[in-house]
């Protein structure tokens, strides 16, 4: 088997190093039980609470984690299927003013499982030559098909800690 190739812009290693070292494929199989949990602890929640006036609330934080899951996915495809488009950044509070609507929870919950089941089984769909696969950033940074997988892990994990830290809420 293939050592795993980790490359990416600097942004990411903070959501990089919060994922425990693994095989890709066998690690998002594994955090999709722990989305469908943690979200299960979140379905009582006030969507519309904010910890601070101009922060985003609940609800625009669950949007925010599924638009990045399927951004990021995308990206992870025309990697793995040898795109010379570079990949360029999004602006998350573009997304976010642009994304304004009221969700239900159970929306919003179904959506984010849907995108990370859809996530498994495009990574379950590539062999081990695509997961090796590097694409260029607009910044000029490689990033790996790989690290791609270990970004979408992370980034939820990332907003987990968010979440304990200033909503108050613990998962």
């Amino acid at each position: 088997m293939n050592v795993p190739i980790l490359a990416h812009p600097p942004f990411f290693n903070g959501y990089v190093s919060l994922v425990e070292p693994g095989e890709i494929k066998q690690l998002l199989t594994s955090s999709l039980v722990d989305l469908q949990h943690d979200l299960s602890c979140l379905s009582h929640v006030d969507l519309n609470y904010r910890y601070q006036e101009g922060k985003w609330d609940i609800a625009t934080l669950l949007r925010h984690a599924i638009d990045a899951e399927l951004i990021f996915s995308f990206r992870a495809l025309s990697i793995a299927r040898n795109s010379i488009s570079t990949i360029t950044s999004f602006d998350e509070n573009d997304y976010a003013k642009a994304s304004e609507y009221t969700y239900t929870f159970k929306q919003l919950s179904d959506e984010f499982i849907n995108a990370r089941k859809g996530s498994i089984l495009l990574f379950n769909s590539f062999n081990q030559e695509w997961l090796q696969r590097m694409g260029k950033t607009d910044s000029g940074d490689q990033l790996s098909v790989t690290s791609i997988g270990y970004i979408l892990i992370g980034h939820w994990l990332h907003h987990k800690e968010v979440l304990k830290k200033h909503y108050g809420i613990n998962l």
